[in-house]
């Protein structure tokens, strides 16, 4: 099975970022996940009226997922997402869930070890619509972007998690995410000790994916697709084009195409 993933960082929707507030950009959005077809989409930082937006946009995606506080809880810090978008022309949803990265997973949580929000995963099992029993499970999140020791501490539970969830299935896993955390920093290198970056089929240096509504390629990623092993990775992107200078998200999304 080959299929296309993407991982987006929408940014919130704050009035202060005037022409780059959310209203001005999100067909700007929808129009980038258009053009390159994805099977999956993870997303961060979409509130419920964002991706409510998104759905009438996206009308061939599912969305699955819940906010920090596991429901629509109107308190706008706790309702940030990290949605998992679907396209059911492809794929089927057969399970979903989400944990807290703290040490109390199964339930809602505060702010855990170093870190300046609460933040969770979302994952959903799905199966291809044309070919049956071809499965998969794709893990979507969003570390901190302050505390360093939680961030190590969000990437082991996300793979002890993984295990825990997949177990005893040997399915391919593919995990997306806005990490805050560059290449070299020791959440990444603990995730790649047991899941191949997509970035690895990248030869070219591969430049920032934060980038402020400025644009450019100067500095590292934060953004990235990893996949268990028994995934293909074969072509990788960072997506950096803009209308006019605007782009659609502070955060250049990624793609990679993959064999499963």
């Amino acid at each position: 099975m080959k299929l296309t993933v993407m991982t987006f960082n929408l940014r919130v929707n704050v009035p202060s970022d005037g022409d780059n507030a959310w209203p001005n950009r999100k067909q700007q959005v929808a129009d980038t996940i258009l053009s390159y077809n994805p099977a999956i989409i993870g997303t961060q930082e979409g509130r419920y009226d964002m991706l409510e937006d998104l759905d009438g946009l996206l009308p061939a995606y599912t969305r699955i997922g819940e906010g920090r506080a596991g429901y629509r809880s109107g308190d706008e810090s706790l309702d940030e997402c990290c949605a998992i978008y679907y396209d059911k022309r492809q794929l089927a949803l057969l399970e979903e869930g989400q944990f807290w990265l703290s040490e109390t997973p199964e339930r809602p949580s505060g702010k855990a070890w170093d870190a300046d929000y609460p933040r969770f995963c979302t994952w959903a099992r799905l199966e291809s619509v044309h070919h049956s029993g071809n499965q998969l499970y794709l893990f979507n999140t969003h570390f901190d972007h302050i505390g360093e020791l939680a961030r190590a501490r969000s990437a082991q539970l996300i793979l002890d998690k993984i295990v825990d969830i997949i177990q005893p299935s040997e399915a391919p896993c593919i995990l997306t995410g806005d990490l805050n955390c560059h290449p070299n920093d020791a959440a990444i290198r603990l995730l790649a000790e047991q899941l191949t970056d997509a970035y690895s089929a990248i030869i070219e240096p591969l430049g920032r994916t934060f980038h402020a509504f400025e644009g450019g390629t100067p500095g590292e990623p934060i953004d990235y697709i990893f996949t268990s092993p028994n995934v293909s990775v074969e072509e990788s992107s960072i997506i950096r084009s803009n209308i006019n200078g605007r782009y659609p998200s502070d955060h250049y999304p990624v793609v990679a195409k993959l064999s499963l």
